[in-house]
């Protein structure tokens, strides 16, 4: 093991993992607070079987609901998720930044540079799940209120392991492959898929689950029962499987020398309608094609999970509509809240509340950031935008062409999620969603993403560095949704017009749909935001290192 690259990745990912724990213990507190004003006995009514697919335990008292809905579900997500985004990067993005041929230059065998990388990886993890683990317990002594006979180390212990496990896995493909945008695809969707499935596949069939990952985290109820020492064991061996073999086929593969994704590329050259738009050009492919190309496989991964929760969610509701009159009764609007607003007692609300309230923002953001970033900062970093400059291509049509694709991707997220619900509801037989609506809300979905990728651009313009553009856009993301659904909460939702998400969360658009200002407001954002990046990009010099 080498020091230098262990060190390395030890710095890479903590960022992420301490903003994830902040955010967080920050719902964690405010939901522990407030659920103890839930009636519970609604929940013990529910069949079996819903209960499982809400991942309620069962006797569960208002802290236990709580620690269970922000480290079972939201929070172990956005953990899992961050050491996907680590695991991705250790090996699969230091190739892509041209980096890892400098290091194995040295007397760095490639065996010893994996192995450093994924101990960092499983240091960030294992330090990140202490901090919350620490932030879990103190959370009820900051609010005053009991944490009941939850059992709070084991469930952060099978997290933490959970998070190995994902990053593992997206630190295996990455270091197969060298394509980190296939590892973080494809780890990511195992865990929006296990996580669907520990739910729903034992409603088909009792064990259905047993061999899916995020059963091993969740399954067991490790809040309630406390650690399971076999599935613990999957987890972490998995983990470690998974490092030993990427490491054997990291250790026997060529390094790739671009990044492009030529085969996308190809296939939509292929077709004319679009051929004239990436025709090829005296300096190769247009840069708008090859800027649509990558990225592909996250853009791939996000459609498909936005489709399946789009056609599988009003399957849901008919199978949870008896119980959501009475369970509304007994569930505050401030909790219903903190996830977007919606009325239960109603597909439309239901839906907004279960989807469009924080997935689909989630995914579209994500798809929306990425390709803003890394079409400028990350094309800066990775050297190659200096190369393009020299070229006759002037910076302004670089960055318009970044913002054209960033817009284009996130229209084809809208738009695909669209096409997923539409689907849904006509095979769910819903008739209390309007197509209208519904299809404002997604434009409004795309416009959201339209907005937070263009402060990603600006940053990036501004800064020339990827991890800005990408973690500022995250934090201004955090702060904006929490700072207005916090407002929403206690009755002062006027004062939340600061924010982009209540444009976008306003009605709800499923429900009662659209006012003219909330599509104006994130145009008016949109622009606002490449008007300013725009100058700050063409009036610097590139950054050399």
């Amino acid at each position: 093991m080498n020091a230098v690259v262990l060190g390395r990745g030890l710095t890479e990912g903590w960022r992420g993992m301490l903003i994830t724990a902040g955010s967080v213990a920050a719902m964690l507190a405010l939901a522990l607070w407030m659920y103890q004003d839930i009636d519970l006995g609604i929940y013990q009514a529910m069949p079996e079987a819903i209960r499982a697919v809400m991942g309620i335990p069962a006797d569960a008292d208002a802290s236990m609901m709580a620690y269970n809905e922000m480290l079972g579900a939201i929070g172990g997500l956005a953990f899992t998720g961050v050491a996907i985004a680590i695991g991705a990067r250790a090996v699969a993005g230091e190739e892509a930044d041209r980096t890892l041929s400098v290091v194995l230059s040295a007397p760095v065998s490639r065996a010893t540079f994996a192995v450093s990388k994924a101990v960092a990886l499983f240091g960030v993890v294992a330090a990140a799940g202490t901090l919350m683990y620490a932030l879990a317990e103190l959370a009820p002594v900051l609010v005053g209120v009991d944490k009941g006979e939850a059992h709070v180390m084991a469930v952060m212990i099978h997290l933490t392991a959970c998070g190995a496990f994902h990053g593992a896995l997206a630190f295996a493909i990455g270091a197969a492959t060298g394509r980190r945008a296939v590892a973080s695809g494809v780890a990511a969707f195992v865990m929006v898929a296990g996580w669907l499935g520990n739910g729903l596949l034992p409603m088909w069939r009792e064990g259905a689950a047993d061999w899916i990952p995020w059963t091993w985290f969740n399954g067991s109820k490790p809040l309630v029962n406390g650690v399971d020492g076999g599935h613990l064991a999957l987890l972490l061996g998995g983990a470690v499987l998974l490092v030993v073999l990427g490491t054997l086929a990291f250790a026997r593969r060529e390094l790739r020398l671009q990044q492009s994704g030529g085969a996308l590329l190809s296939r939509l050259q292929a077709n004319p309608m679009v051929a004239k738009v990436l025709a090829p050009t005296a300096a190769g492919s247009s840069f708008f094609g090859i800027s649509m190309a990558s990225q592909a496989v996250l853009l791939s991964y996000v459609v498909l999970i936005l489709v399946l929760l789009g056609v599988s969610m009003p399957a849901m509701w008919n199978v949870l509509e008896d119980t959501m009159a009475a369970f509304a009764q007994s569930f505050p609007e401030s909790m219903g809240a903190l996830f977007g607003g919606g009325d239960l007692t109603s597909p439309g609300g239901f839906l907004h509340m279960e989807i469009f309230g924080l997935m689909a923002p989630i995914c579209v953001i994500l798809v929306a950031v990425a390709a803003a970033s890394g079409g400028l900062a990350g094309e800066e970093g990775a050297r190659r935008l200096a190369l393009l400059l020299a070229a006759p291509m002037r910076r302004a049509g670089v960055y318009a062409t970044v913002a054209a694709v960033m817009m284009v991707k996130s229209a084809i997220v809208a738009a695909t999620f669209y096409l997923g619900m539409w689907g849904g509801l006509a095979l769910a037989r819903i008739d209390g969603v309007r197509l209208g609506d519904l299809a404002w809300a997604c434009v409004l979905l795309m416009l959201l993403g339209w907005c937070f990728g263009a402060l990603a651009l600006a940053l990036g313009g501004a800064t020339g560095r990827s991890k800005v553009a990408v973690w500022g856009t995250t934090a201004v993301g955090v702060v904006t949704y929490f700072a207005y659904t916090m407002l929403l909460a206690v009755g002062k939702e006027n004062h939340g017009w600061f924010s982009p998400f209540r444009a976008y969360l306003y009605g709800p658009p499923l429900q009662e749909g659209v006012l003219w200002w909330q599509p104006v407001w994130l145009l008016v954002a949109t622009v606002a935001l490449l008007a300013v990046g725009l100058p700050l990009f063409l009036r610097r010099d590139l950054r050399l290192n």
